[in-house]
């Protein structure tokens, strides 16, 4: 099999002539040039140039050869500059907006692997808990744990779902016994979500409406703020697992699958079009790590 690259150096020595010629318009040395002439002929088992005194000339086979020749080598030629185009479209920054337990899990390690592939494309996170509005451009892409993606406006790839659990500080747990069960729950007191986090996320409002109000002691407003006070408090909390699992002091007494949500990597379309974040929503999904989510779909 032919080399592609010995199809432009063929076409340039019938276009000058010899082999002297055409290593000055490749910028190539004269005995590559003719090495390689050589290597094509031996591969396609035809001579394609008569060789003397005065240089290199086709012999009817070559010039039998030459059209297509030409054809492939601008062909060759497009690749290039279109990839060279698409190299300078990539280049520039990505607004990213998660959650901090998403982002730590997720985003930055692949954010870190995309960058050694196109060190070109910059990033700008935020990683606070508010939803931003990609529909507004507050965000290019969004990596969003809920039910479903709601916007006519928005392009959305399903990543996985996420598991939540019970989690309690093993110090409570000791004194108090460990459930397996939502209703094996009846007694113990819980910390629970505020809104509008606790009436907007499906596996939370499940939860609250198996909880009675008298035994939820204590609301928070984030996930992190959840971590920090079941590890100081006598109560038992919902987490998601990939956090509690990773709390030292906290231990998970079971998980229900009504206790979870679906991952997306969302964007508007607007910042759809631009080819970096398509890329980089491709290598999301092709790359997202399955090891801390259930199947993806």
């Amino acid at each position: 099999m032919f080399e592609w690259s010995d199809i432009r150096i063929f076409v340039a020595v019938a276009s000058e002539g010899s082999t002297l010629a055409a290593a000055r318009k490749l910028r190539l040395n004269q005995s590559t040039v003719s090495r390689r002439i050589q290597a094509l002929e031996h591969a396609l088992n035809l001579t394609l140039f008569e060789r003397d005194t005065r240089g290199y000339s086709l012999t009817p086979q070559g010039s039998a050869l030459l059209d297509v020749a030409g054809q492939m080598a601008a062909a060759a030629e497009n690749v290039t500059l279109r990839a060279s185009r698409l190299r300078r479209d990539l280049s520039g920054s990505i607004r990213i907006s998660g959650a901090a337990v998403s982002m730590n899990a997720w985003g930055f390690p692949l954010i870190a692997k995309f960058r050694e592939l196109h060190p070109e494309v910059g990033f700008d996170v935020d990683t606070s808990e508010k939803q931003v509005s990609l529909e507004r451009g507050e965000a290019d892409i969004a990596l969003r744990a809920a039910d479903e993606v709601v916007g006519d406006s928005l392009i959305a790839r399903k990543l996985g779902v996420v598991p939540w659990g019970i989690f309690g500080s093993r110090d409570y747990l000791l004194r108090h016994g460990m459930p397996r069960a939502i209703d094996e729950c009846t007694g113990h007191d819980f910390l629970f979500y505020a809104e509008p986090m606790a009436s907007t996320v499906r596996q939370l409002e499940w939860l609250g409406q198996q909880i009675a109000p008298e035994r939820i002691v204590q609301r928070v407003n984030s996930v992190s703020g959840m971590v920090g006070s079941l590890s100081a408090s006598n109560a038992l909390g919902p987490l998601p697992c990939l956090t509690g699992n990773d709390t030292s002091d906290l231990v998970c007494c079971f998980h229900d699958e009504r206790l979870s949500n679906p991952l997306w990597i969302v964007a508007s379309k607007e910042s759809y079009a631009q080819p970096r974040v398509r890329v980089f929503m491709k290598f999301v999904a092709d790359n997202m790590p399955k090891g801390l989510l259930w199947d993806p779909i």
